[in-house]
């Protein structure tokens, strides 16, 4: 929860200053673009949605699902690929902040060592490096393909744009969301995601994460020093969202998936 004496460098921008000075950005463009003057009609029904649920930046999960979270589980078990899991490429570890290793992929890309290497029949799925023993990107990743799910590390605005905004809108490739993201993109990217006709869950960063638009938009650019990290009740709420819809895939013998992006 915000405090009144918080500065206010410290406080997310609010969906209109935020849309406002992404304006001139490449990721503003294709939203206008692409988007709002293409799918007027979308972008109408996404700006109602968003009024309805009212979503907040702060801590704990934003929620864009107007349905009980049972019926939410039964609509992802039969997604399969088109449920999305994501994370963004600032939780990879890195030496500077405590890691044992720097991330061997690299840090500002979609890549994953362990999860491209990763077999999920094998009892005891090797560690591709040191980093991956400490690294909550394969931790995630590895069980959003056992539910059967695709998953993303998450790089800039505009590949999220181009990658899972778009193809969700105009071809429905994905239809629900589990993402763990900055606090700074919870209102925008809950208005593009509603826009777009997808629905999920949002689980801010509880340390780590972009302190004012300047550091996000540096941060979108491939500058992030630092790492961030999930809130434990955060990280333990996905993983029970995701070995929920594993168990009810189980049940029904569907095999998991094999979607890494």
């Amino acid at each position: 929860m915000l405090r009144a004496d918080e500065p206010k460098a410290n406080r997310p921008l609010s969906l209109l200053e935020f849309s406002i000075r992404s304006a001139s950005q490449a990721y503003g463009r294709e939203y206008v673009l692409r988007v709002l003057l293409r799918h007027p009609l979308r972008a109408l029904r996404g700006v109602l949605a968003y009024a309805r649920l009212a979503p907040k930046a702060g801590p704990g999960t934003t929620r864009l699902v107007q349905s009980s979270e049972d019926a939410f589980l039964e609509r992802a078990v039969g997604d399969g690929p088109r449920l999305l899991v994501g994370t963004g490429f600032c939780q990879k570890p890195l030496r500077a902040a405590g890691s044992a290793a720097d991330c061997p992929a690299g840090r500002f890309n979609h890549a994953c060592l362990y999860l491209a290497r990763l077999e999920l029949g094998a009892e005891n799925p090797m560690l591709s490096h040191a980093a991956c023993a400490v690294c909550p990107v394969h931790v995630l990743g590895q069980a959003a393909l056992r539910a059967g799910a695709s998953f993303a590390v998450l790089t800039s605005a505009l590949d999220i744009a181009q990658d899972i905004l778009l193809p969700a809108l105009e071809q429905r490739r994905f239809t629900r969301v589990l993402f763990a993201i900055c606090p700074y993109s919870v209102q925008p990217m809950s208005l593009a995601l509603l826009t777009c006709g997808l629905e999920g869950c949002l689980f801010p960063y509880a340390s780590g994460a972009c302190r004012d638009y300047e550091q996000w938009l540096r941060a979108d650019r491939g500058d992030k020093p630092g790492c961030t990290v999930l809130a434990p009740g955060e990280t333990s709420n996905l993983l029970k969202l995701l070995d929920a819809v594993a168990a009810r895939r189980s049940a029904l013998d569907v095999p998991g998936g094999t979607h890494y992006a």
